[in-house]
């Protein structure tokens, strides 16, 4: 079997391309943060969801705004991860229709379907993971509704929240042998209202002698994983995938789309950096078939 088809290099993100990418920037001659596309639709045809990284660097001061307001046609989410080896050490903010919402991490900021928003990063180094829950995502450049910015500025305000480190036996076929740490970005407990469950494991120095800690399963729906390292070019994170009945070892930056129903497991066996799940349900074991 051909692994190629589920486990894909990202690649530097760029305007054109087989699907041209459209999005809601200013004017600039170059973007403060670097762009990184993990699952698109040339990546993964199959796969029915959008994942960038923008890596935050040598930021300059201040950092420019570099996007214009604007709102999508499907939900959004931003993850928020410092360099610091508690996920401290970057900071940003979002604008909610025209009133500005500081952002600090490790953080989650959900953007609901239609929310008029703009976003940045301000200072530190990190990377923030951007997510739409459908590849089709479009954009429409909208401007604030300051008055709404006001009035609803509470509701704004708890759509970036911080993620929770649990035991990675609160979910099937995974074991506490699972190296570093687990950290809960959203979910339903923390956001019932975006019906999406998303992990960052968070490691550093893993040897090839770890042990498994991932029972082969299935899932009802499809599912996807990205890996970042800590080393150049998001490099320095070795996992070994078991997709059906063939293995394969891969090294970070890769993203990752897994059919459902399609039985597989997975290996952290190396190096330092973060390995996300993302799962459509507000649970993780809501999307696991028996």
């Amino acid at each position: 079997m051909d692994l190629a088809r589920y486990i894909v290099k990202a690649r530097p993100g760029v305007l054109g391309g087989k699907h041209e990418e459209k999005r809601p920037l200013r004017q600039l001659s170059a973007l403060p943060v670097k762009r990184y596309v993990f699952i698109n639709r040339d990546s993964h045809p199959d796969a029915d969801i959008y994942v960038a990284i923008h890596q935050a660097k040598d930021l300059p001061s201040p950092v420019p705004d570099y996007q214009v307001p604007h709102c999508h046609n499907t939900d959004e989410f931003y993850y928020f991860i410092g360099n610091h080896s508690d996920l401290t050490g970057l900071e940003g903010q979002i604008i909610f229709e025209g009133k500005v919402h500081k952002i600090v991490s490790p953080a989650c900021v959900y953007i609901p379907m239609g929310a008029v928003h703009e976003y940045k990063v301000t200072a530190g180094n990190g990377s923030v993971t951007v997510l739409f829950r459908n590849r089709g995502y479009t954009h429409e450049d909208k401007p604030f509704d300051v008055g709404k910015g006001e009035r609803d500025f509470a509701r704004y305000a708890a759509y970036i929240f911080k993620p929770e480190v649990r035991p990675t036996t609160e979910i099937k076929y995974h074991t506490d042998a699972a190296p570093g740490t687990r950290y809960v970005f959203v979910d339903g407990n923390l956001k019932p209202e975006a019906n999406f469950y998303t992990v960052v494991r968070s490691v550093a120095g893993v040897q090839p002698s770890q042990a498994n800690y991932v029972d082969m399963h299935r899932h009802n729906c499809d599912t996807q994983h990205i890996a970042i390292g800590t080393g150049p070019e998001l490099t320095g994170l070795k996992i070994e995938f078991q997709i059906r009945d063939d293995k394969m070892v891969v090294e970070s930056p890769v993203g990752v789309n897994i059919p459902a129903g399609t039985p597989h497991s997975q290996r952290i066996i190396e190096g330092a950096g973060h390995f996300f799940n993302f799962v459509p349900k507000s649970f993780y074991n809501d999307g696991l078939m028996s």
